[in-house]
């Protein structure tokens, strides 16, 4: 059955944007969009209205066409019949109607479109605009269900894309633009409501085949004590990803903030968070001052331990415009997740990176359980080559400049991980230091090490791995494959040619740093 759910074949993004565009062109009087009950092709529409008949073929035509004169609609748009004959006899009676007639072809979809509709006619309390139609694929993807973003009246906000999956629940609700009043009832009978009314719990619902109905979760928007809405979540073909109720209630929480202020985004003003940690100015915020205010979404968790983070993209994009899209779709994943983790956690893009703000830690061991979840979805859904760090949790917020400078450190250390953490690599940035002043300090250099590392460098790379092993020569002949008779003898020879003395603690400290700084870590000698 063809409808709105249908994406086996649809537009662009960029496609159906410029059909949008070239309909309301066509058709200039049209102030809403609606669409068509395919079991009621005779049900009254309003004035104004560009009407998608969708799942309406042939036979349902004449009576869309009828209600459309007689509701004055702006026109209706039918998919394109397979036959040139069955074609022109609907034109023929859209003229003797008096009715706008415009086809959808084959080829595309009706979702794509109807959403660019959508932002262009629909009235602003029931729009599926853009930043809520973007929060309800994203959950989608991340939770491996169809999103459904409703408000207190159960009329539909916005809702993720879809396939066959869908049941006769979310299929309804769409096309209704809202729950059908006996699923409605349904759900209240089995108390479903009073529980989403009551916390942010997230609900289950069994599948009832019975109705139609196949498992859901749902969890209600709240702002404060009062609700605004409620965010379902259909089981497709498969079962939802591990932490999809994490990820639902996060959804939620970025909702409420959008439904109180329409338009706006659920994260902070992005200068703020800039001001806040000091982008690009590396000693912190301009004259190292505390910026003025502090983002008013952190509130009271302003003065209590925090810790930053940065995420990166490991591809290049091909374009800006590519690069602008991954980046947002980044900004979108990491949100939910953060929003779960702390309602007051703050996320924002600049400078080519993704930062979070993550306040009211007692230990960065959690945010960083929190912010590898994320990377995981991150690099299964966008870029596997994705890195974050985490930064020191400093006292408060006014310190956030200075665990962001950490973060990026350590996501400065060359690995695979997705996730870094400041502590894990530290021992690297500190040799990484030692070894910069070294550099510029090369009269502080032993010459004995120097010519060691020169022209012994089998004897120099088994000092150091002895060393690092503590002078466990077991740990060190396992390490590089040799016998221990081997490393014994490399070390009295390394030794007694340099004439080094490892008695010492200072001296034994300052050999190995050299040794550590000389030798190349991937070049290790066997």
């Amino acid at each position: 059955m063809d409808n709105i759910l249908d994406m086996s074949s649809a537009y662009s993004s960029k496609d159906a944007a410029a059909a949008a565009v070239a309909l309301l062109e066509r058709h200039p009087t049209a102030t809403s969009v609606a669409i068509a009950d395919p079991q009621d092709p005779g049900a009254a529409l309003a004035a104004g209205d560009l009407v998608l008949g969708v799942g309406v073929g042939p036979a349902g035509a004449p009576e869309l066409l009828a209600s459309a004169r007689s509701g004055a609609a702006a026109a209706v748009l039918l998919r394109r019949p397979a036959t040139a004959g069955e074609q022109a006899a609907l034109e023929r009676l859209a003229a003797a109607e008096q009715v706008s007639l415009s086809w959808l072809d084959a080829e595309h979809g009706w979702n794509e479109l109807h959403r660019q509709l959508l932002r262009r006619l629909a009235p602003a309390s029931i729009r599926a605009d853009d930043e809520l139609a973007e929060l309800a694929q994203t959950i989608a993807t991340l939770t491996g269900g169809l999103v459904t973003i409703e408000d207190t009246s159960a009329r539909v906000l916005a809702y993720s894309r879809s396939s066959d999956e869908v049941d006769e629940l979310r299929r309804l609700s769409i096309l209704g633009r809202s729950g059908p009043s006996q699923y409605l009832a349904l759900l209240r009978e089995w108390g479903v409501y009073d529980r989403l009314a009551s916390s942010e719990e997230v609900v289950e619902i069994a599948e009832h085949p019975e109705f139609g109905v196949r498992r859901r979760l749902a969890v209600g928007v709240f702002a404060g004590d009062r609700q605004l809405g409620v965010i379902w979540l259909q089981q497709g073909s498969g079962d939802f990803e591990p932490h999809a109720e994490q990820a639902l209630l996060g959804a939620a929480r970025i909702t409420a903030a959008q439904l109180v202020s329409r338009g706006r985004r659920p994260v902070s003003s992005g200068t703020e968070l800039a001001d806040l940690l000091g982008a690009g100015l590396g000693e912190g915020p301009a004259g190292g001052a505390v910026p003025p205010g502090l983002p008013a979404r952190l509130g009271r968790v302003a003065r209590q331990p925090c810790a930053v983070a940065v995420v990166e993209l490991g591809a290049q994009a091909r374009d800006a415009a590519t690069a602008g899209s991954q980046l947002e779709d980044l900004v979108a994943i990491l949100t939910v997740h953060a929003a779960a983790y702390r309602r007051a956690a703050l996320v924002e893009q600049f400078q080519g990176r993704v930062y979070l703000l993550l306040p009211a830690l007692d230990s960065v061991t959690p945010a960083t359980a929190m912010l590898r979840r994320a990377m995981t979805a991150v690099r299964r859904h966008l870029d596997p080559a994705a890195r974050a760090a985490i930064g020191p949790r400093v006292d408060s917020a006014l310190a956030a400049a200075h665990s962001r400078r950490g973060a990026e450190l350590a996501l400065g250390v060359a690995g695979t991980d997705a996730v870094v953490g400041f502590d894990t690599a530290r021992p690297q940035l500190l040799i990484t230091a030692v070894e910069n002043c070294l550099a510029e300090q090369g009269h502080l250099l032993d010459p004995r090490i120097s010519a060691l590392i020169a022209d012994d460098p089998d004897g120099a790379w088994t000092l150091l791995n002895y060393l690092e092993a503590g002078s466990d020569v077991g740990q060190v002949a396992t390490q590089m494959h040799l016998h221990p008779t081997t490393i014994r003898y490399r070390l009295r020879r390394a030794t007694q040619a340099a004439g080094i003395d490892q008695s010492g603690g200072r001296d034994r400290f300052a050999m190995h740093v050299q040794l550590r700084c000389g030798l190349r870590p991937e070049s290790s000698a066997g």
